[in-house]
């Protein structure tokens, strides 16, 4: 495989030329043939842009979408927060399989670290954006079980919400009008007679894209906050950075000796970085591992297979009327999609990055730590779900101390310096 298919970026790594590292005549602290899979790691991108979101990088709406993320008036209870399944203090997750909000959801809550560089979201990728994720747990029952009318009404009668919205976004609509706008309303194209969409029929189209216009806004808003969060340097980065300017001592120090072990078993035997690549550790694609069934987790969930239909059918894609950038990149990607049956049971591949830091583990929680994942990847066993598993995923034999090596290079993923805990908190005003 050539360096730029790798996207390589170390200048010391020539295919085929040694680098520093093992100009030192010593024996090498990894195997050097593993070395050009080594070195994307700690190659970390330009985070990138999103054109589809007006407001991304913008400070002030971040700073208010950070406030909205961890605020309970967002839900039909005034209880449930964006942070109650995505908690920082748990690493973005909640530690639970199966995530408890106003009911319970039918998959794992993923972490939202460096979610800026993915290009999809949601486990099944139905969604091309992070704005377009952020409005589904308004509205969806089992989650903040708000509605986009409920939510303008909540946004107008609190003067802390409404004085920041308005002076970043402009005037909130005036839903005063009982005949124009119902208690509550939405669509709800899976059940066409459901209350909320009855409602949402009565209102004319200027009225259901005022409201509209806010729901998305306020998602916008709250993606704004969560491209913010993102991870620093690890000894992983450490690691490799020396190992490229060949500062060995400093290599030496950065990875214990069972940690090198579980890198190389990561990059060569266990073939674990053809999925979990690059600076993220995730090649931003899908794949079936071939899960085992567990309680509560639907064993025929197509995955990615039906996540492009509901992507293509998506109000708020990347190519929607609601987009900033509605002929761009991001929605080009998804004209470029080929919907095949080998997408059966895929699910998107994370990052790993402070892994360690949001157990439980697999879009259903199916392992509860960051041993049992090592131990099905060593043994995965039969599968009979949808689709068919992954073929890189064979028993590897790996020994007790084998897969306690891989473990430890997982957990040192985590960062060496943590976020500023501010950026982690509910701020004190919902503006600078």
């Amino acid at each position: 495989m050539r360096c730029r298919e790798l996207g390589l970026t170390f200048g010391l790594v020539a295919c085929g030329g040694p680098s520093k590292a093992l100009d030192s005549g010593e024996p090498p602290l990894v195997d050097p043939e593993l070395l050009p899979y080594i070195w994307p790691m700690a190659a970390r991108p330009d985070q990138p842009s999103d054109p589809t979101n007006r407001w991304a990088g913008d400070e002030a709406a971040a700073w208010f979408g950070r406030y909205l993320y961890f605020e309970p008036r967002l839900s039909s209870t005034g209880t449930i927060s964006c942070a109650t399944c995505h908690d920082p203090a748990r690493g973005t997750g909640d530690g639970l399989a199966l995530s408890e909000a106003i009911g319970t959801t039918t998959r794992h809550a993923p972490a939202l670290w460096n979610l800026a560089h993915q290009r999809w979201l949601y486990w099944d990728g139905r969604c091309d954006s992070l704005w377009c994720q952020a409005t589904g747990p308004i509205e969806a029952e089992q989650e903040m079980g708000l509605d986009r009318v409920r939510l303008v009404r909540i946004l107008s009668t609190h003067e802390d919400l409404r004085g920041a919205y308005s002076e970043l976004f402009g005037p909130l609509p005036d839903i005063s009008d009982p005949t124009r706008f119902p208690e509550a309303a939405r669509p709800v194209e899976s059940d066409p007679e459901h209350p909320h969409h009855l409602a949402w029929l009565t209102m004319n189209p200027a009225d259901q894209d005022a409201v509209t216009e806010v729901l998305v806004t306020v998602a916008k808003a709250i993606a704004a906050y969560e491209q913010t969060l993102q991870t620093s340097d690890t000894r992983v980065d450490r690691f490799v950075r020396a190992l490229d300017t060949g500062k060995r001592s400093v290599a030496e120090a950065a990875l214990t000796e069972e940690e090198r072990l579980g890198l190389e078993l990561f990059a060569g035997e266990g073939e674990c970085v053809f999925c979990h690549s690059g600076w993220t550790f995730s090649n931003k694609e899908f794949h079936n591992v071939g899960l085992p069934e567990v309680e509560g987790v639907d064993g025929l969930d197509t995955g990615r297979y039906d996540g492009i239909d509901r992507l293509r059918n998506h109000p708020f894609r990347s190519g929607s009327v609601w987009s900033d950038d509605p002929t761009g990149e991001a929605a080009s990607r998804l004209e470029r999609i080929a919907q095949t049956f080998e997408q059966l049971g895929q699910f998107k591949t994370p990052g790993l990055r402070e892994i360690a830091s949001h157990p439980p583990y697999m879009h259903g929680g199916h392992f509860a730590s960051l041993t049992e994942v090592v131990a099905f990847y060593a043994e995965p066993g039969l599968y009979n779900g949808p689709g068919h598993r992954e073929e890189l995923l064979v028993a590897r034999g790996w020994s007790t101390e084998e897969q306690a090596a891989m473990v430890a290079f997982l957990e040192a993923l985590s960062a060496t310096d943590p976020p500023s805990p501010d950026l982690l908190e509910a701020p004190v005003t919902p503006l600078p």
